[in-house]
């Protein structure tokens, strides 16, 4: 665990770990002092209120990008490639849209979290971070069945710090591994169309609502 008030820019650590500590005091009727203890709680979470943006802006310009881009066209939605986490905040800044979705991997996107959300005070910003755009095809179910949700529900149990700098990077991995000659095969640097297939789409979608508060719409 490492304490500080700084982000970390050098380390692609997830939304979900990053803490505030509180103290919390309490006294006994049967003691002259109180007990003081200090709590950690998370700041952030990966859950997301409903709209429907004037423009989404993608954190890569890859397979995620691919995919996201192809569901704003079906809605006449602006869809922007950031090229990278670092770049989402500068893109928020030169967008005069009205709402604007961003969506990013929550697993490494911790150290932009701070002046991301300080956007929020000037422009109408929606953050959308779900681990990995490789988790939510994992978790869609299309992969693998009951052993790769098995995985997803306790993935610190499978991943090698010593072999994977970030949890995005094991994801890519199991899902690059699992689809090999397969109708599903993946490739990070660009889409394969069959993920756009109606099926496909669909139960990817689905997960996307399930993390979605609101009307579970997409």
């Amino acid at each position: 665990m490492i304490a500080t008030r700084d982000s970390l820019f050098n380390l692609p650590y997830s939304i979900k770990e990053i803490y505030r500590i509180r103290t919390v005091s309490r006294r006994s009727k049967y003691q002259e002092y109180d007990r003081i203890y200090s709590e950690f709680y998370p700041i952030y979470d990966d859950s997301v209120k409903y709209v429907r943006p004037d423009a989404v802006i993608v954190e890569d310009s890859n397979a995620a990008y691919d995919f996201f881009n192809a569901l704003c066209q079906k809605e006449g939605i602006r869809c922007i490639s950031a090229g990278g986490k670092t770049g989402i905040y500068s893109k928020i800044k030169e967008t005069a849209d009205e709402v604007v979705l961003v969506i990013a991997d929550g697993t490494a996107f911790g150290p932009e979290m701070e002046r991301v959300m300080s956007l929020r005070r000037v422009r109408n910003t929606v953050l959308f971070l779900p681990e990995s755009f490789e988790w939510l095809i994992l978790r869609s179910g299309l992969i693998g069945g009951a052993e790769v949700q098995d995985i997803l529900k306790s993935p610190y149990d499978y991943i090698e710090s010593d072999r994977y700098f970030s949890w995005e990077r094991f994801f890519t991995v199991l899902l690059t591994e699992r689809t090999v000659d397969t109708h599903l095969q993946y490739s990070k640097r660009r889409l394969n169309p069959n993920y756009l297939n109606d099926r496909e789409t669909l139960a990817i979608r689905k997960v996307v609502s399930d993390m979605t508060v609101g009307n579970g719409q997409t």
